[in-house]
């Protein structure tokens, strides 16, 4: 008997974007909110000590920043679907900006890494602070699923736009629930937190807006990646 293939990776398409958001944020929000229904339960009493009410306090207070992450998060990727988000496309180096996306998820995540291999080409017409988010979040979600937290990206120029193809070795497949359960830490503050999911269809959003696409893919003997595609000139309208 033929052994059964293992279910396809998630397609992040732009007509499905926004359902899958709204399923990524209700799941997400669960936690939080099952976070502050119960410290607030304990908040109401005159038993807690003044340390676990500090302790409180602040699990109350850091669920709600990670809400309002989650609620800025929709907001973004609604604006990005409706073109009402204003692009700032300037002339940018794609091979240095994956390489700075790099540099700042490892710095940001310790114990990740990426290997860029990215030869010269023609300059992309981009947002290039939303385009280093997108590779900030593709590279970290297929690294984070490889046993040494690594990937490598590489990037080629073709006659209609870019290719960049990031892959790790020996990482398990990143189905909804893996997404779901994974996290990479923002920047400012450190405790806000968003899911690889909540990353992923940021990253798509921005794809989309650009004219591009992301989209994971999965090997059994390379291990999972994820394949982005970039014209060089944001389509109008």
């Amino acid at each position: 008997m033929s052994p059964v293939p293992p279910p396809a990776p998630p397609v992040l398409s732009g007509g499905a974007l926004q359902p899958r958001f709204l399923t990524v944020i209700s799941h997400e929000l669960r936690t939080p909110l099952t976070t502050i229904a119960s410290f607030t339960e304990s908040l109401d009493t005159d038993d807690l000590a003044p340390t676990e009410r500090s302790v409180a306090l602040a699990a109350v207070r850091r669920n709600t920043d990670r809400m309002l992450t989650l609620v800025e998060d929709l907001m973004l990727v609604t604006r990005l679907q409706t073109g009402d988000l204003e692009l700032r496309p300037a002339p940018v180096d794609l091979p240095a900006l994956i390489h700075e996306a790099a540099e700042l998820l490892a710095s940001r995540e310790p114990y990740t890494a990426a290997t860029v291999q990215a030869g010269a080409g023609p300059p992309l017409s981009v947002d290039a602070p939303l385009l280093r988010d997108l590779f900030y979040a593709v590279v970290g979600t297929v690294a984070s699923g490889a046993a040494d937290r690594s990937a490598t990206v590489s990037a080629t120029a073709g006659p209609a736009g870019w290719a960049v193809r990031v892959t790790a070795r020996q990482a398990e497949q990143l189905t909804d629930e893996h997404l779901m359960a994974g996290m990479l830490a923002t920047p400012d503050p450190p405790h806000r937190r968003r899911s690889t999911a909540v990353w992923m269809l940021l990253a798509e959003a921005i794809a989309a807006r650009h004219g591009g696409s992301v989209r994971l893919t999965f090997d059994p003997q390379t291990g999972a990646g994820a394949e982005i595609d970039l014209p060089l000139i944001i389509p109008s309208g």
